[in-house]
């Protein structure tokens, strides 16, 4: 199914406007001091609200549960100030933000080892149908993530296992690359690596570009420097002469939190 477009409204940036695509928004913001801008489902909405900006609604917070282990109380919240207080002079503080209360609930109950080193900001509940379809992840499997810095486009990514968060592989960093040229070669490099042991596990990924790149077996970034085209040159080579066993599976972020190879600086 494709992805349902997004339009950029900027009212304070480098240029002002409504733009069709984040890439074309970053460009108008990035360095602007103060910078005003917010996304709209339709062309209609965003130009309206370019036109009248004073008219456009607040947008809602989406609601946060702070899941408190350790300091002066426990329990979950969804207040982070009244949060800040209960942790505060805590010498044993082990909280953690959740975007779904189901998962929070399960996350105090459960306690606060099963969740550590990854974040749960961008999950949320989801309809039993949801449920149903997304399941839970393989355990016995490799998941894959990238890292970048979108000013200096520096960027790096690794390979770990999904049940121990075992780290197998790191490259980088790189200059004058992007998260998703990361995470392209993040999954042919894990690939080569499952054919290597002679592994027929599944590999996880949480970027749809870069698994529609491997399928295509060829990478369409916008721009990128020397070390990064030789890299992706490489990759392709290698998806064009071989042939895997493995399944590359869509890493659910709403479900299950950040991937498990997830550098954590979000």
């Amino acid at each position: 199914m494709a992805k349902k477009p997004k339009y950029y409204v900027v009212w304070k940036g480098h240029r002002p406007g409504v733009f069709r695509s984040w890439a074309e928004c970053q460009q108008q913001t990035n360095g602007y001091p103060d910078a005003k801008y917010r996304s709209f489902d339709s062309l209609s909405e965003a130009e309206e609200a370019y036109r009248n900006p004073d008219g456009v609604a607040p947008k809602k917070k989406k609601p946060m549960y702070y899941v408190v282990w350790g300091g002066n109380y426990t329990g979950i919240y969804t207040d982070w100030d009244e949060v800040k207080e209960i942790v505060r002079d805590s010498t044993r503080v082990k909280y953690k933000a959740f975007g779904s209360q189901d998962i929070a609930k399960k996350a105090l109950k459960e306690g606060p080892e099963a969740y550590e080193g990854r974040g749960y900001k961008k999950t949320r509940d989801l309809t039993p149908e949801e449920e149903a379809r997304i399941g839970t992840p393989i355990p016995l499997s490799l998941s894959v993530d990238a890292a970048s810095n979108a000013k200096t486009g520096v960027w790096e990514y690794r390979g770990v296992l999904t049940d121990s968060e075992t780290e197998l592989f790191r490259v980088g960093p790189h200059p004058e690359g992007s998260n998703n040229i990361g995470e392209f070669l993040a999954l042919v490099h894990g690939l080569a690596y499952l054919q290597k042991i002679e592994s027929d596990m599944p590999i996880y990924s949480d970027s749809r570009i870069a698994m529609g790149w491997v399928k295509a077996k060829k990478a369409r970034p916008k721009k990128a420097g020397a070390k990064s085209k030789q890299l992706m040159k490489r990759a392709e080579s290698w998806l064009k002469e071989n042939s895997w066993p493995n399944e590359i599976l869509k890493w659910e972020t709403k479900a299950w939190g950040e991937i498990p190879a997830d550098f954590g600086r979000k």
